[in-house]
C-alpha cells in the first residue's frame, strides 16, 4: 500500500490551519485529514487532532483492540475520538475542526467524519468519485454532488465538527476497496477549489505542490496494490 500525504497553504491565510498524517504498519493503513476552521486555536488544533489520532488508534491497536470488520473498526474511531477528545479539550487547545479518519486493511475501508474533509476513489486517467458527503448547510437534504457544493457559499458553513461542548458523532462510511484503485481523502480546498483536471494531476504521487491556491489544500492519495 503506497500513500503521499501532502498539505499546502493558502495564501489567503497567515497560517496553515490544516492538519494531515498517515501510518502503514504493513497491514493496514491510518489515513487522517482535518481543516480548522476560522476560530481562535483552530490551527493548532488541526494537527493536534491529527497527530493524537494516528498514536492512540495505533496504541489501541498494540494493547490488542481489533479493527478486522467494519462494526470493530468504526466502534475503535468512536473509542479514539471520544479518547482524544477528552485529551485536547482538557488541556489548552481551542477551535474546532473538521475531520475525516480512514481505516484501510483486509480489502475493507472504513470511514469516519464530521464536516467538510471528503473521502473518494479514481483509477488512472479518471475524475475522483467522492462516496462521503459534506456535511454543510449548503447539502442539508444530502442530494447533491461534489461539483454543485463546489459553487454554493453555503458549503463554508458546517453544520457538524470536531469541537469542546460536543461530544464526537461521526458518520461513518463503509467500503470495500478495490485493486489498483487509487483512495483520496482531502480537505474542502482540495475537492471545491481545484479543478477535476488539477485534483486527477495531483493524484500523481511525485507530483508538484499547487502554487496558487487560496484556501489551505490537504490530501492524501493511497494506491490499493493490483
Amino acid at each position: 500500500m503506497i500513500h503521499s500525504a501532502k498539505s499546502v497553504k493558502g495564501r489567503a491565510r497567515d497560517e496553515n490551519r490544516d492538519g494531515v498524517g498517515a501510518r502503514f504498519d504493513g497491514t493496514r493503513g491510518l489515513f487522517v485529514v482535518v481543516d480548522g476552521t476560522s476560530r481562535p486555536g483552530s490551527g493548532q488544533l488541526a494537527q493536534a487532532l491529527a497527530d493524537q489520532i494516528l498514536t492512540l488508534y495505533c496504541e489501541k491497536i498494540a494493547e490488542g483492540c481489533s479493527d478486522n470488520s467494519h462494526e470493530e473498526a468504526a466502534a475503535l474511531l468512536k473509542e479514539v475520538l471520544n479518547d482524544v477528545h477528552d485529551r485536547l479539550f482538557s488541556t489548552a487547545f481551542t477551535g474546532s475542526a473538521s475531520y475525516l479518519v480512514g481505516v484501510a486493511a483486509a480489502g475493507l475501508l472504513t470511514v469516519a467524519y464530521e464536516g467538510d474533509c471528503c473521502a473518494g476513489a479514481a483509477f488512472s486517467n479518471s475524475p475522483i468519485t467522492w462516496f462521503t458527503a459534506p456535511h454543510c448547510l449548503a447539502n442539508w437534504r444530502r442530494d447533491r454532488d461534489h461539483r454543485q457544493l463546489a459553487a454554493d457559499p453555503g458549503r463554508h458553513r458546517i453544520s457538524r465538527c470536531f469541537k469542546a461542548r460536543n461530544k464526537p458523532d461521526p458518520e461513518i462510511v463503509t467500503r470495500t476497496t478495490i485493486e489498483g484503485e487509487q483512495l483520496v481523502f482531502a480537505t474542502d480546498g482540495f475537492w471545491a477549489d481545484l479543478s477535476d483536471a488539477t485534483q486527477a494531476k495531483l493524484l500523481e504521487v511525485e507530483r508538484l505542490d499547487p502554487i496558487h491556491v487560496d484556501d489551505d489544500v490537504s490530501w492524501i492519495v493511497v494506491q490499493i496494490p493490483a
